[in-house]
């Protein structure tokens, strides 16, 4: 796959999987993940390295989301009691409640990063929340933004924080939607973030050839 391929698929999932970590699924955003359309694109992404596993586990989870009888509601229920109440009842999708920063430090910074990217937070919504994160991410991809910039954000913004947030997901429901969604982006971040190394290594490699 050619480079622009590649950068275009990468923005498409990173993009996504913010809208679906943003907040609670309508009946219509469930009606089209059944499509024929959606799940031949997820199961696209088992052919990332790396990623096939894992891709295996979000269908499953996904399959068993949409044969539920109240779906919608079901799944709202799920999202509420994974990411909405106060911690410890839920797990936090905001990185400045983990280690390594705060919420004011972290949310500084990503609100200078929003601006120069000319985006902003949805709907008065935290900007270090997960998804406008990844929305920043997909933003900063598309834009073909240079590699270094995209890796130290994915870095030092969001694989700094978003393992210990799949860990908690994974330890509250193992099999659940919301938590598979989650190991599944962050594991594509993960071989992301080789891509990105790779990328850097080639271009230094060739500047010191020059």
């Amino acid at each position: 796959m050619q480079h622009n391929q590649i950068h275009l698929q990468r923005a498409a999932i990173y993009q996504w999987f913010s809208q679906l970590l943003f907040r609670e699924l309508d009946e219509k955003q469930l009606t089209s993940l059944e499509s024929g359309e959606h799940r031949a694109w997820i199961a696209s992404l088992a052919a990332i390295p790396g990623l096939s596993a894992e891709v295996k586990q979000f269908e499953r989870s996904l399959a068993r989301a949409l044969r539920r009888d109240s779906r919608q509601l079901e799944l709202a229920a799920d999202f509420a009691s994974l990411f909405l109440l106060a911690p410890p009842a839920s797990v936090s999708p905001y990185a400045g409640h983990y280690p390594r920063t705060t919420a004011a430090a972290e949310r500084r910074q990503m609100n200078v990063l929003l601006v120069e990217q000319g985006l902003a937070a949805r709907e008065n919504e935290p900007s270090d929340h997960i998804a406008v994160q990844l929305a920043l991410m997909a933003r900063m991809v598309a834009k073909e933004e240079p590699f270094s910039t995209q890796y130290y954000f994915l870095h030092h913004h969001i694989l700094c924080w978003a393992p210990l947030f799949r860990d908690a997901c994974l330890v509250r429901d193992n099999e659940g939607f919301y938590p598979q969604a989650v190991n599944l982006i962050v594991r594509f971040m993960r071989e992301d973030e080789q891509y990105l190394e790779t990328l850097l290594m080639d271009d230094f490699y060739f500047s010191s050839q020059c």
